[in-house]
């Protein structure tokens, strides 16, 4: 299997206002009013039709991933490998392919409970990206949305099910305690990267499952005074500041993290390695981070 990037996620809202100012106002994407509706909002960050769908719903949270493999024939081998390792998907119909504005997809579980959409052949707009904020543009072209990293207790399963089935590689494998407390269990979260330059598009943390069902996603942008322009909007727009400006040790992504109206965490970066995968081996990070980074989650 070999997937090229992700392309796009979905979240459920209660409000989908709500999503649409933090977007517009903090984040600078742009809605696809072509697309969106009183039910379902559509955020682009370039070429593509969207890159978040956020739809109504009952509860706020992540929903889904849509992982991209870059033809037909690569899909059905996607697709024949799934089943001749007994891991049940569902084919999707060309209703949903219409949504997601893809040829065919399929949908199916990872061993943390995540789900995850499969596709070939996304459409690209004809309309110019224009952002909501004086963003020169997202760093998409060639690596995808950004990254994901997912909290489970089924993290070895999760790491192997990443590594074996979708055949992701290992990009850093960091080991860690979270408290000084020698007796705090340790921790690992295991980066992994696809068939593209990005340093990881999918993070796996031992850790429980949140109730936003994700721990935080990642875009990129183009300059640091970008990252910079976006913490100072989040401030003006009362939106929580998870994490304070730093550096990170493994992808050296100089970013901040704010808190999106899902609860999930959005990690908002510039400056990340696209490591050479022929001549790259896995590192070990000792900590997430350099300098800065300091957490400072919103009480529940």
């Amino acid at each position: 299997m070999k997937i090229k990037s992700l392309s796009y996620i979905t979240i459920e809202s209660t409000d989908i206002s709500e999503w649409e100012a933090y977007a517009k106002n903090v984040v600078g994407l742009m809605k696809n009013e072509d697309m969106s509706d009183e039910n379902n909002l559509f955020l682009r960050m370039d070429e593509s039709p969207f890159r978040f769908q956020v739809f109504k719903g009952s509860e706020n949270k992540y929903s889904k991933g849509g992982f991209e493999v870059a033809s037909k024939e690569d899909f059905e081998d996607a697709k024949k490998q799934l089943q001749d390792l007994n891991i049940s998907f569902q084919e999707e119909g060309e209703d949903l392919a219409k949504v997601r504005c893809v040829k065919e997809l399929i949908s199916f579980n990872d061993p943390g409970g995540n789900s995850l959409e499969l596709f070939y052949g996304r459409d690209i707009d004809k309309n110019e990206f224009k952002s909501s904020q004086d963003i020169s543009g997202f760093v998409t072209h060639g690596l995808g949305l950004g990254h994901l990293v997912f909290g489970t207790l089924e993290a070895e399963a999760a790491h192997d099910f990443y590594t074996q089935v979708m055949e992701f590689g290992d990009s850093d494998i960091m080991r860690m305690r979270f408290t000084p407390d020698p007796n705090d269990p340790e921790s690992v979260i295991y980066f992994m990267h696809c068939d593209n330059p990005r340093h990881h598009t999918v993070g796996i943390m031992l850790a429980p499952t949140p109730p936003s069902g994700l721990i935080h996603a990642m875009v990129e942008v183009e300059t640091a005074e970008q990252v910079v322009d976006a913490m100072d909007r989040a401030t003006s727009n009362n939106i929580h500041i998870s994490s304070t400006l730093g550096r990170h040790m493994n992808d050296k992504m100089f970013s901040f993290y704010m808190q999106t109206p899902a609860g999930f965490m959005l990690e908002f970066g510039y400056d990340g390695i696209q490591p050479d995968w022929d001549v790259h081996e896995t590192t070990n990070s000792e900590a997430p981070s350099y300098w800065g980074h300091e957490f400072n989650m919103p009480e529940a």
